[in-house]
């Protein structure tokens, strides 16, 4: 049975019609398609556009995502990275062809958060306070004293310590 599993391997295409786009860092989205061998015969005679859309983040802004970058792709590209974006921002990126002015959308992919480009500043300091035998973060001065001793935390965490209470 072991002597077939060294011969399997990964196919080169699936043939479906995915579109991916993750986060590499704050400025940089990476994009994969795969489309199906039919939509490749169909689309090989037209001029395929890739565009990259700013999503808004909520409803109080433009409802519509708003075209950032266009460019004509070159036959049988599979992937392509949008540089120098805005950190903290939403992306989505849309495959389709161009005709008379008008674009026909083939395949859009997810829509991807960049991150911050700096870590998030706070102003103040979190504290940890007990609350009914949790511990939640809290911000601001500690109301509570923390009433469990290290030998009240060792006895009930024997089980997972791997202490035999009975011996």
């Amino acid at each position: 049975m072991l002597h077939y599993i060294d011969r399997l391997e990964l196919p080169q295409w699936y043939d479906e019609n995915i579109m991916n786009m993750m986060a590499v860092n704050p400025t940089t989205v990476h994009l994969y398609w795969e489309l199906a061998f039919g939509q490749w015969k169909a689309l090989q005679q037209c001029i395929l556009v890739l565009n990259l859309y700013d999503v808004p983040s909520s409803v109080s802004e433009e409802c519509e995502p708003r075209l950032i970058r266009s460019l004509q792709l070159p036959p049988y590209t599979e992937n392509w990275y949008f540089n120098d974006l805005q950190p903290a921002r939403r992306y989505q990126a849309e495959i389709g062809r161009q005709e008379d002015q008008r674009f026909y959308s083939i395949i859009k992919s997810n829509i991807v958060y960049i991150p911050p480009a700096t870590p998030l500043a706070t102003t103040q300091e979190i504290k940890w306070r007990p609350t009914a035998n949790q511990v939640v973060a809290a911000a601001g001065p500690v109301r509570q004293p923390i009433k469990e001793t290290v030998q009240e935390l060792t006895e009930s965490m024997s089980f997972y310590m791997g202490i035999n209470k009975a011996s």
